[in-house]
């Protein structure tokens, strides 16, 4: 429970807020507002019935020979009296000793007034029939007698029935139209929220350029500058991560290839005999160079030490260009046919990393392909006009269960002989990474070989 409540958004909290009291106001509405009507409605009949029982009070009169009370009601105003075509109608006068003087008996039965002169209104039960009855107790110095008008309900349930539901629709579809109002205007009041959250999404891992607080809603103005502080405080950290790296890899470039080159002088002044020990002493020093100056390159291009700042267009041809000239020699030795083909490409990034991802990417085509093969490096830009990087080597290939395993730090694939150390594609795939490129692995000329190709998102046009 205390998990789903973190996750709910700020839209959540404030629909939530504002719905919930608006539905508690509409409710309380809808009961007072039926409850007005009801009150209305029942007056209405309340009404008749007492002005019925109050003109059977003035039509009485006392009979001067016996002394009796009479009702003047001739027979066609009881008929009309009776004529209700929903509700049965009845009424009865007597005078103080019980004695009926005109209509139902029946009512007898009903609760006599005790308030004297005044009409009095209330329910009863009769036959196990609901009625509303309307008494008047009349009492002067020439008679006393008293009226009760009785009718049955049906009118006023059926009133009910209807007031009810022309007042519970209506409110319901206020009630949906607030709502949807209520919605739709958290929504709009904080799409500027939203747009804040989509430009903080897009930025790149090393991107840490402070938000432009003026496009932010007022309220957010703590939250940006809060945001805008860990920035500065990541870029300060970044940076000196950078400078840290930059010179662990110069301090130990610079011994590990003077060591290296001692090494290769001891080999041809030393006698034969002891000249084997030194050659792998050599070859492990020049595996361990390879190896630090791998590690450090992975660990600049990771995104906890790449800045986005670094970024400033490219010009991808000079950088294949350069990697096939360092490499020449080790080609050379290993009778491996190194070409390359450029074409005009310009990438927007870091420009020692793309020079790492394309070292790297032909260095690990000649490892891995035997003697007298083939390797060949292409640049360009395909048909939509996204940049790309091509390396396509005769090798023995990867796998296709094995591609997505490569990428991985310190994985080689097995069988594949060569003295690689595992790490050159997990710098390829950094280095695209940061520079929002896709990496594909395919089989290369005629199925044989592999071929890499690091394509590059297209440069957007320029504004008309």
């Amino acid at each position: 429970m205390g998990r789903r409540a973190e996750t709910r958004t700020l839209r959540h909290r404030l629909l939530m807020f504002i719905s919930w009291p608006l539905l508690v106001v509409l409710g309380i509405s809808m009961v007072a507002d039926y409850r007005s009507a009801i009150g209305i409605a029942a007056e209405a009949y309340d009404n008749g019935l007492s002005s019925t029982a109050i003109a059977l009070v003035s039509r009485l009169e006392r009979d001067d020979d016996d002394l009796d009370i009479e009702v003047d009601v001739p027979p066609a105003a009881d008929q009309i009296l009776r004529s209700d075509t929903e509700d049965r109608v009845q009424y009865v006068v007597f005078d103080d000793h019980g004695k009926v003087v005109a209509g139902d008996a029946e009512l007898l039965a009903l609760p006599r007034p005790e308030v004297v002169n005044r009409a009095v209104l209330q329910d009863a039960q009769l036959g196990g029939q609901t009625l509303r009855t309307a008494s008047f107790r009349y009492e002067s110095a020439a008679l006393a007698a008293t009226v009760i008008v009785a009718e049955t309900t049906v009118k006023r349930t059926r009133a009910a029935h209807r007031i009810l539901m022309a007042i519970v629709w209506p409110n319901l579809l206020l009630i949906a139209a607030a709502l949807l109002l209520v919605y739709f205007g958290v929504r709009f009041a904080l799409r500027p929220l939203d747009a804040l959250g989509e430009r903080i999404g897009r930025r790149g891992p090393g991107d840490f350029s402070p938000l432009a607080e003026a496009d932010a809603p007022g309220e957010t103005g703590p939250l940006v500058r809060a945001i805008n502080r860990l920035m500065g405080n990541l870029d300060t950290a970044g940076r000196a991560q950078q400078v840290f790296l930059s010179n662990a890899a110069h301090q130990l470039r610079t011994p590990l290839a003077g060591l290296q080159t001692q090494l290769e002088l001891a080999v041809d002044a030393l006698p034969p005999e002891a000249r084997p020990r030194i050659e792998r002493l050599r070859d492990s020093t020049r595996r361990l160079a390879h190896f630090t100056h791998q590690m450090l390159a992975l660990a600049r291009s990771s995104s906890e030490g790449a800045l986005i700042s670094d970024h400033r267009p490219v010009e991808l041809a000079g950088l294949l260009e350069a990697a096939a000239s360092d490499l020449l020699d080790e080609a050379l030795a290993k009778r491996i046919d190194l070409g390359f083909e450029t074409a005009p490409a310009t990438v927007d990034g870091s420009r020692w990393m793309l020079r790492e991802m394309i070292a790297n990417l032909v260095e690990n085509a000649i490892t891995y392909t035997p003697a007298g093969g083939r390797v060949t490096a292409v640049c360009g830009c395909d048909e939509s006009g996204a940049p790309f990087v091509e390396v396509d080597d005769d090798g023995p290939g990867i796998p296709p269960a094995e591609r997505e395993r490569i990428f991985e730090r310190f994985y080689r694939v097995g069988g594949s002989g060569g003295d690689g150390t595992g790490l050159g594609l997990a710098i390829v795939k950094e280095v695209a990474d940061r520079h929002r490129a896709e990496v594909f692995v395919d089989s290369g000329a005629d199925g044989r070989g592999t071929r890499f190709r690091v394509v590059f998102p297209a440069p957007e046009p320029a504004p008309a």
